[in-house]
């Protein structure tokens, strides 16, 4: 099976660049900040080629994997993957989005 396209929603999106910049403002520089990029990607490539490998939430066709501290939450689609969520789990959970 031919790994699928993943696409990014506005919302996770803008969750992630909040999550980024969170972290490379408090750090002084934005290498913690890479290594979460990289870690989210690298997950992804994995989830484009088999994507029901993790698990569903109580969402129909949406399904979560953690990196590190982070929850990502993805649908699979026909054509792609689209990542609908970003979410720091350091947070209180009661601002989870699922």
């Amino acid at each position: 099976m031919a790994a699928l396209k993943v696409r990014w929603s506005a919302r996770a999106t803008s969750e992630l660049n909040r999550i980024l910049m969170f972290y490379a403002l408090r750090n002084g520089n934005a290498k913690y900040s890479r290594s979460v990029m990289k870690m989210i990607k690298d997950t992804l490539r994995l989830v484009a080629k088999y994507p029901l490998m993790y698990r569903s939430t109580s969402v129909p066709d949406t399904r979560v994997f953690v990196c590190e501290y982070f929850k990502v939450y993805y649908s699979v689609r026909a054509t792609c993957i689209e990542v609908e969520a970003v979410f720091d789990t350091r947070q209180n959970p009661d601002k989870a989005p699922y």
